[in-house]
Formats: C-alpha cells, sequence, structure tokens
C-alpha cells in the first residue's frame, strides 16, 4: 500500500497596494480585484469611493 502525504500549503495573500505579504489569521479586504492589508484599507477606501466624494458648497447638480 503507498501512502501518500499532502503537504499543508498555505496559499501566500500579498497587498496588492504595498506588497506586503498578509499572514495566516490576518485581517485583508478584498475589493474590485484589489487585496490590501489593515495598513492600506484606508487607501483602498479612498480610491474605491472616489466617485462619490463632494466637497461642501461645491456639491454637484444632478
Amino acid at each position: 500500500m503507498i501512502s501518500i502525504r499532502l503537504q499543508n500549503r498555505r496559499r501566500l495573500l500579498r497587498c496588492t497596494l504595498c506588497g506586503r505579504e498578509i499572514l495566516s489569521g490576518e485581517e485583508y479586504w478584498a475589493c474590485s480585484g484589489c487585496l490590501a492589508c489593515g495598513e492600506c484599507l484606508p487607501v483602498l477606501a479612498r480610491r474605491e469611493l472616489a466617485p462619490c466624494r463632494e466637497v461642501c458648497g461645491e456639491e454637484r447638480s444632478i
């Protein structure tokens, strides 16, 4: 009988904004094909929400 041991390979994830490895058990955010670590979340949020940005006194009319 041949015994086959499967190695428990972990999937390597990297933040697409800063390139840092996202470690097992660490939070990350996936949005529009981008993976963001906790440190880059504000950058990702600003990027994704840019079309919704308004400036008080300069609101766009529909």
